[in-house]
């Protein structure tokens, strides 16, 4: 009966997800990029996934190209359905979005780049329904970073607006700086001017729109509207496989906190099995 409950899982887990589509891959690689690294096919268009004005570039840095190495419109985090469809759009022919290794864009993602560049470190995960907007400027996000669902990333509030008691007009873009192995829970807001350290955790819900880099502690946690360090060493669990260390831990002790004298190693490298 298990075996039987295991098949039923993941058939219905690939009933519930979008096809490759062959021809959006092939146009959207061969659109964006040189012919010598479109014909790798690095990035893998999954579903209805649609594309607006792909007038800008896709650049690969720091990392070997390989076939599929980025995925989009994927389901990855089983938190919406896929009757409808998210977008690319890339307006200026200077928009660039830069991939420094595998990334994983969940489908029902929006990503807007109408100028500047929108940087992404090696396996960043994008949830579903979040937008991420790069308006001039740029926005880079960290290693390893994961992005909830209903998230919104954006640079730029795409009017200027005029100070009538200092007689000046405000910037309408600024740049945003996620640092690596940060977690942002659901519909969280991040705006231009943000900054964030390595490891960072971040409560659903909240509002981060200043820099907390130069904030005192380590493994930060942030939560509120306008959000604030509410807690420190605080650390998230990446891997997989220590995940089901932990919870083997927690079946078998009568806590809701395991006292754990050593903390188990989440290996980055375990991390890739999540893409």
């Amino acid at each position: 009966m298990n075996l039987l409950a295991r098949v039923l899982g993941s058939l219905e887990a690939r009933l519930n997800q979008p096809w490759l589509s062959i021809w959006r891959t092939l146009y959207f690689n061969f659109r964006t990029m040189p012919f010598k690294v479109a014909i790798k096919l690095p990035v893998f268009i999954y579903g209805r996934v649609r594309f607006f004005m792909l007038n800008g570039s896709v650049i690969f840095e720091k990392t070997k190209i390989k076939r599929g190495m980025v995925k989009i419109g994927i389901n990855g985090d089983s938190f919406t359905l896929f009757d409808h469809s998210g977008y690319v759009s890339l307006g200026k022919s200077s928009a660039r979005i830069v991939f420094e290794g595998p990334v994983r864009i969940a489908l029902n993602a929006k990503i807007r780049v109408p100028d500047g560049e929108l940087r992404l470190g090696k396996f960043v995960r994008i949830g579903s329904d979040t937008k991420v907007i790069c308006n001039g400027g740029i926005v880079y996000i960290g290693d390893f970073t994961g992005i909830t669902f209903g998230c919104t990333i954006m640079n730029s509030s795409f009017h200027y607006t005029y100070d009538l008691n200092k007689h000046c007009y405000k910037e309408r873009t600024n740049p945003i700086y996620i640092g690596a192995y940060n977690w942002i829970g659901n519909q969280t807001t991040i705006l231009g001017k943000s900054k964030t350290k390595d490891y960072t955790i971040i409560g659903t819900g909240s509002l981060i729109n200043r820099d907390y880099s130069n904030e005192e502690g380590c493994y930060p946690l942030l939560a509120g509207r306008p959000a604030k360090i509410v807690g420190c060493g605080i650390k998230r669990v990446f891997s997989p496989y220590v995940e089901e260390q932990v919870q083997y831990l927690f079946n078998n002790k009568n806590s809701v906190f395991y006292v754990a004298h050593e903390e188990i190693q989440d290996i980055p490298e375990n991390i890739q099995i999540e893409m």
